[in-house]
């Protein structure tokens, strides 16, 4: 007697149809993808070759540095191109928008003539001769052991030379009533070239009086004032009048006449105490 077949439930039935319309639509697919790819190859190989390189500006330099570390620069650039245009529009929006909205401090109405009111500014550079003269006579009264001497080599602008006892000579150059530049030489040197004229840019050959001559230069922008000319002037002179004793005073912090075979050469601005260049606060 023949043994029964068995025959598939309905569940292999159906597992088997679902791998097989599994694998018929895998193979579509792959169909489609190759298809897409012959057509890709086809477009690319229609293309037309540049006859001229495309022109990157500087910005191809970029590719010939063969770091790792600087091949993202092309992309971070661009991306700082694209904020910059960004900027540039919202800036674009924002004038138009301030544009038609005028933005006034006030709601008061001011009068015709307060708009036309004009203030007088008082132009420091550009005074007289005889208000530079002024005062300069008055701190040559301050002083018996400083004598200024004014000239005028150049036009208007008095150039100063100044004698302080048996110590130094400087020359002191103006601009109207602003100090511009300052030397400071020996008492053993000449303030004057070989021409017989203000020598006003030979520094001096003693390494002490160039130490002066900086600190008096850093002494002139300490001092200088637009609005209080006159004072600024008066208080350059006086700190100036306090290397009378160069060589005599000792230093406020260290006690000592001379550091590194130099005496004291900075005096500071408020209370005029000699210090040395390694010792000045």
């Amino acid at each position: 007697m023949a043994a029964p077949v068995e025959t598939p439930s309905v569940e292999v039935l159906q597992v088997t149809l679902n791998k097989s319309s599994l694998g018929e639509s895998c193979i579509k697919t792959l169909a489609d993808i190759k298809n897409q790819l012959r057509d890709l190859e086809t477009q690319v190989v229609a293309l037309n070759t540049p006859t001229n390189p495309m022109s990157l500006g500087n910005t191809g330099l970029l590719s010939l540095d063969p770091s790792p570390d600087k091949l993202p620069l092309y992309y971070q650039l661009l991306d700082c191109y694209t904020w910059t245009e960004k900027v540039h529009t919202y800036s674009t929006m924002m004038h138009s928008l301030l544009g038609s909205n005028n933005l006034k401090r006030t709601h008061i109405a001011l009068s015709l003539s307060a708009k036309r009111r004009q203030f007088k500014v008082q132009y420091n550079h550009n005074v007289s001769q005889q208000q530079v003269d002024t005062v300069i006579q008055s701190i040559n009264l301050m002083f018996q052991d400083m004598t200024l001497n004014v000239s005028r080599p150049f036009g208007n602008n008095a150039v100063i030379q100044v004698t302080l006892g048996r110590v130094l000579r400087a020359v002191v150059t103006f601009k109207g009533l602003l100090i511009e530049w300052v030397v400071v030489r020996a008492y053993n040197e000449p303030l004057l070239d070989e021409d017989g004229k203000v020598d006003l840019y030979t520094p001096s050959q003693y390494k002490v009086f160039q130490k002066v001559t900086d600190n008096a230069n850093a002494a002139m922008l300490n001092f200088c004032s637009p609005g209080f000319s006159d004072l600024s002037v008066r208080s350059f002179f006086t700190w100036l009048h306090s290397f009378a004793s160069l060589f005599t005073d000792v230093c406020k912090r260290c006690g000592n006449h001379l550091h590194n075979h130099m005496p004291p050469t900075w005096r500071e601005f408020r209370t005029l105490d000699p210090f040395h260049e390694e010792c000045k606060p």
